[in-house]
């Protein structure tokens, strides 16, 4: 089962939208999915929210559990993973980044 966060949920990955993003969801920001790749994170999300299909596709920045990857269609997801969704990050290069990088 897939949807908004409600409560605990066992062996799911934790999904987080950052910034604008939530708009497109009515505002909810948190899901617990489960997914083992971004591109099957996408696809869920999508079937969810088919508002944000296009954004998913035109290129969004992932977090997964703190290291940040601009092109992370293939990236591999854990069950217990925390994945966070945030708006494209400019700056050109594909060099991921720590989430401690980008705050300093």
């Amino acid at each position: 089962m897939w949807g908004p966060c409600r409560g605990p949920h066992s062996s799911q990955l934790r999904v987080v939208l950052v910034g604008n993003i939530a708009r497109l969801t009515g505002g909810v920001a948190e899901f617990h999915l489960s997914a083992t790749s971004v591109k099957q994170l996408f696809q869920q999300l999508a079937e969810l929210h088919p508002a944000l299909e296009r954004h998913l596709q035109d290129g969004i920045a992932v977090a997964i559990d703190g290291q940040i990857y601009q092109d992370a269609l293939l990236e591999p997801i854990g069950p217990d993973s925390e994945v966070f969704l945030l708006p494209q990050i400019g700056g050109g290069g594909t060099r991921s980044a720590s989430i401690a990088e980008i705050r300093r």
